[in-house]
C-alpha cells in the first residue's frame, strides 16, 4: 500500500443505532481485534465517544497493541452527516445534532479519522471484500434498527450534490403509511426496518396473544434471533409481520432496481442475517414482480458476506485510502 504508514493497522468502527462495534485491522484486512458495546443512543454525543473508544481499547488489548500503534481511523456514522467536518448532523436513531464524532475520536486516538454514513461504509466493505467483489455496479441495502443503502456504479460510490444520497430507507412505499423516525410517513424503514417490527408486533400484542410482542414490552426491545425463532416456530403473528417487512422491502428494491440497473442487490444487516435465506427469497419475489427493466433476471439477489464484520471492515478502508491518499 503506498503511502505513509501504508502497513500499519488502523482502526475501524461501526457506529449503530443499538450497537457499537470496533476493530483493529491490518493492512491484509485482517482483523486483529474486536471490541462491541450497546449504544448509549439517548445519552448524546459525548457519552457515545465514550463508549466508542471503550471498544476502541477492547479492540486494542484483544490485538496486543496501544492506540501509538495505529496509524488512522475511520467511523462508519448514521447520517445526514457533514462528511468533511466528520460531524453527525443529526439522526433518527442518535440523539444528537451538529456533533463532531470525527474530530472527537482523532483528537483522543492522535490519528487522522475519516467519518462517513454507516451503511455505506457497510456496502462499500462488502464492495471491495464481501459480496459485491467483482462487480462494478452494486446496490447495497442494509436491515437493521433502521433500513440504510449504499449505491456503487463504475466503481465509485454514489454520493451526490449534498454527500448524502443513498438514503434508501426513506424512500416511500406507500403514500400515508405509518409514521417513520425521519418524520415522513410511509417510508420503507417504518415498514421493514427492526424497529418498525418491533413496534408492529408491541401492538399486536395489545389485542390478542404475541409472545414476542410481550418479550419487546419487557426487554425494551427486539433482538434479531428472537424474531428469527419465532418465525421458525410458526408464530403467525411473525410471520405475517417479517413477511409484510419483506413485500415492502422488495417494492423499494425493485423500484430502484428499476431505475439504477445494478448487476447484484447485495442485502444485509441483523434482521437478513438472522432470518437468512427464506427472508431474502421473499424480498426478491417482491422485487422482481416490479422490476420490468430486466426480464432474463441478469440481476442477482445476494445475501451480504460480511456479516457484523462489513462495516469495521468498509471503515478501515476509508482510513487506510485516507493515509494513502485515495
Amino acid at each position: 500500500m503506498a503511502g505513509k504508514g501504508g502497513g500499519r493497522p488502523v482502526v475501524g468502527v461501526d457506529l449503530g443505532g443499538t450497537k457499537i462495534m470496533a476493530g483493529v485491522v491490518a493492512a491484509d484486512n485482517r482483523i486483529l481485534g474486536r471490541g462491541k458495546r450497546n449504544t448509549p443512543a439517548k445519552e448524546g454525543g459525548p457519552a457515545i465517544l465514550g463508549t466508542m473508544l471503550e471498544c476502541v481499547d477492547e479492540a486494542l488489548d484483544q490485538a496486543g497493541l496501544a492506540r501509538k500503534d495505529v496509524v488512522a481511523g475511520g467511523i462508519g456514522s448514521p447520517g445526514p452527516l457533514d462528511v468533511d467536518a466528520g460531524v453527525i448532523l443529526y439522526s433518527a436513531n442518535l440523539n444528537v445534532k451538529d456533533y463532531p464524532i470525527g474530530p472527537e475520536l482523532s483528537a483522543a486516538l492522535g490519528v487522522p479519522v475519516r467519518v462517513n454514513n454507516d451503511v455505506r461504509v457497510g456496502g462499500y466493505g462488502e464492495y471491495v471484500l464481501g459480496a459485491g467483489r467483482g462487480y462494478s455496479d452494486v446496490l447495497s441495502a442494509f436491515v437493521g434498527t433502521g433500513i440504510g443503502g449504499c449505491l456503487i456504479l463504475g466503481g465509485k460510490i454514489v454520493a451526490g450534490a449534498t454527500n448524502n444520497a443513498g438514503e434508501i430507507g426513506h424512500v416511500v412505499v406507500k403514500a400515508g403509511g405509518p409514521r417513520c423516525g425521519c418524520g415522513s410517513k410511509g417510508c420503507m424503514e417504518a415498514f421493514a426496518s427492526k424497529t418498525a417490527i418491533a413496534n408492529r408486533l408491541v401492538k399486536a400484542s395489545k389485542k390478542r396473544d404475541c409472545p414476542l410482542g410481550e418479550k419487546i414490552q419487557r426487554k425494551g426491545r427486539l433482538k434479531s434471533g428472537d424474531l428469527a425463532q419465532a418465525v421458525r416456530e410458526k408464530d403467525p403473528i411473525a410471520v405475517r409481520e417479517v413477511e409484510r417487512a419483506a413485500f415492502y422491502l422488495g417494492v423499494g428494491l425493485g423500484g430502484l432496481v428499476n431505475v439504477l440497473g445494478p448487476q447484484v442487490v447485495v442485502i444485509g444487516g441483523g434482521v437478513t442475517q438472522a432470518l437468512g435465506q427464506p427472508f431474502l427469497d421473499m424480498i426478491e419475489s417482491s422485487a422482481r414482480a416490479q422490476i420490468i427493466t430486466d426480464p432474463q433476471k441478469l440481476i442477482k439477489f445476494a445475501p451480504a458476506a460480511l456479516g457484523d464484520d462489513a462495516g469495521v471492515l468498509g471503515a478501515s478502508l476509508f482510513a487506510r485510502e485516507m493515509i494513502a491518499g485515495g
